[in-house]
């Protein structure tokens, strides 16, 4: 009986799947088989040979092991998503698949293991941006986080304070912006009004009159500005 041998998708497959179209699966795992018909065994493999090792067979098993189980992955209605809690489920289906085609070499498959199933990196990394996107739900709450995880990065960079203070600004305005153009029931809010403009040019003639007088300090008569005595009594002006 051969115990723990090693089976593997060289390449990704590609599998129809219900929530995504299609994907690229890889999988690997563990089976275990023997020899039950020796006569079957010589007639379809080892034929005229005088010697025939485990090794020469693996090849010919690893790929009928991933032919089946393409197989399999097109009759299950199983979405990826769901097939990490069914691998169970689906190893049992691809042993019996499998069974019949060991038979026909003469060999019985003891035993059959999917240990992991996966994605390739560059579609596992797209999966993970979908998934926290359906995850943001709040997008105020996303963005305090954001900035929540750009603090630690601010403070130990040189200049992280002022930096830190850009990033804060920006991130509320863009996590406001994304908030309204998720709600398109919603009407902008109306811009602040415009400042009343300033008048520029001479002081009015009255205002620069006034500015040349002031006030006797003894008897409050209204005197000019630059004169040294009062001319109503005379007190002599600081």
């Amino acid at each position: 009986m051969q115990t723990d041998q090693k089976w593997g998708t060289a390449t990704p497959i590609t599998i129809r799947d219900k929530e995504f179209g299609a994907v690229r699966l890889r999988g690997y795992g563990i089976y275990s088989w023997h020899v039950y018909d020796p006569g079957m065994f010589l007639k379809k493999i080892s034929g005229t040979r005088e010697m025939y090792r485990v090794p020469d067979i693996e090849g010919q098993l690893r790929n009928t092991i991933v032919s089946r189980m393409t197989d399999t992955f097109a009759e299950s209605s199983v979405p990826f998503l769901d097939m990490a809690a069914n691998q169970m489920l689906l190893a049992s289906r691809i042993a019996e698949g499998l069974k019949p085609m060991f038979a026909d070499l003469g060999l019985a498959l003891d035993s059959f293991v999917v240990e992991n199933l996966s994605l390739p990196e560059e579609l596992q990394k797209l999966l993970d941006a979908r998934i926290g996107m359906n995850m943001i739900g709040d997008m105020g709450r996303y963005t305090q986080f954001q900035v929540a995880n750009s603090m630690p990065i601010a403070a130990a960079n040189q200049g992280g304070a002022a930096g830190l203070g850009v990033g804060l600004g920006a991130g509320m305005a863009m996590g406001q912006q994304m908030m309204q153009a998720m709600r398109p029931g919603e009407s902008p809010s109306n811009p602040p009004p415009a400042a009343a403009p300033t008048q520029s040019g001479p002081a009015p003639a009255g205002d620069a009159a006034a500015s040349s007088m002031k006030f006797c300090i003894n008897c409050g008569h209204q005197i000019p500005r630059a004169a040294k005595f009062c001319a109503d009594c005379g007190s002599a002006q600081s």
